[in-house]
């Protein structure tokens, strides 16, 4: 009994130790198991497995290209004019408000901005340490994300020997209710991932048509950053809205009121229309529960426990259904 606690307590210490691969793998066989649907209904139009995986991935990879080739010009033009024009957009506000813009001359903001921009090169260079920091961190994340797509590969190159090895791990006489569980699990996976890319890509395009309309600068560049902020669930949008707001009052006070009550009427037609709809169709979870699963998720593992908690929920609702309660009434 002894032995066998010190055991368990030497592998939880192991597993804390290697938790970040852990993560990383982890994340890995929720996006194959995501992707897998997709990747079966390209099977059925005859290619193999591999075959399906290869033409999933070239098509995303020049999606990705075309976009990036598409928006990468602008998106550097319009970067660059917002860092070059920041002192006009605060002395433009000034000029509108007696009280900032004395607070404007009197700290010498403009001057300061000017100021700071020209000194950028060589406030880099003394401080090359922080830089290499942020390089590391930079250079970490790519690590931790080429990791993830090849393990992701791996993973859908060989999911239905990872399905059944799993499998295996369940005792016989359950072996084929679990058998039966699973591939409802993975496609709420599925349809969860596409529910979402969905609902980012709405707002994305929905915020650049609104920022385009009323004329506010840098609106491609706003509009993607809305969008990669959409497929976090609930406070995407919320995030995705900062950047457009300050931006909208540095060109106009009006403008920047209606930025933000556009964001605020959106998260809430997105929180309580659009998102439980297209969620509840996919995975068949309420409002409340995915609300519930989203603070629980991101409460614990940030990011990917956000982005994982609903459908995570999901499986849980379905195994009580058809497991759990199933049980509880037979005794």
């Amino acid at each position: 009994m002894v032995m066998t606690v010190l055991a368990t307590l030497l592998l939880a210490y192991c597993a804390y130790l290697v938790r970040s691969a852990i993560l990383l793998v982890v994340v890995s066989v929720f996006l194959a198991a995501g992707f897998d649907p997709a990747i079966r209904r390209i099977e059925h139009f005859g290619p193999s497995r591999g075959q399906a995986v290869a033409i999933m991935f070239v098509t995303a990879l020049i999606a990705v290209t075309a976009f990036v080739f598409a928006v990468a010009s602008p998106l550097v033009e319009q970067v660059t004019n917002l860092v070059t024009d920041f002192p006009t957009y605060v002395q433009a506000i000034s000029e509108g408000n007696p009280q900032v813009r004395d607070f404007v001359q009197d700290n010498q903001i403009p001057e300061r901005v000017r100021e700071a921009t020209q000194n950028i090169p060589s406030a880099v260079s003394s401080s090359f340490g922080s830089v290499l920091g942020v390089a590391g961190s930079i250079l970490g994340g790519l690590f931790s994300l080429i990791t993830v797509l090849v393990l992701t590969i791996y993973f859908l190159l060989s999911f239905s020997r990872l399905r059944e090895g799993t499998l295996r791990l369940i005792p016989q006489s359950r072996r084929a209710r679990a058998q039966q569980l699973a591939d409802p699990i993975i496609g709420k996976i599925g349809s969860y991932i596409e529910g979402q890319i969905v609902i980012a890509l709405l707002s994305g395009v929905l915020a650049f048509l609104f920022l385009t309309l009323l004329g506010v600068p840098f609106s491609i560049a706003l509009a993607l950053w809305v969008f990669l902020a959409g497929l976090v669930p609930l406070v995407g949008a919320t995030i995705g809205a900062v950047p457009a707001v300050i931006v909208a009052f540095f060109s106009s006070v009006g403008v920047g009121i209606a930025v933000v009550v556009y964001f605020l009427i959106y998260q809430q037609v997105e929180n309580y229309l659009v998102a439980p709809r297209i969620m509840n169709a996919a995975v068949d979870v309420s409002p409340a529960a995915v609300l519930l699963a989203a603070l629980i998720g991101g409460t614990l593992l940030g990011f990917i426990g956000a982005l994982m908690a609903i459908p995570v929920a999901a499986s849980i609702k379905l195994i009580t259904q058809e497991v759990l309660i199933p049980k509880a009434e037979r005794h």
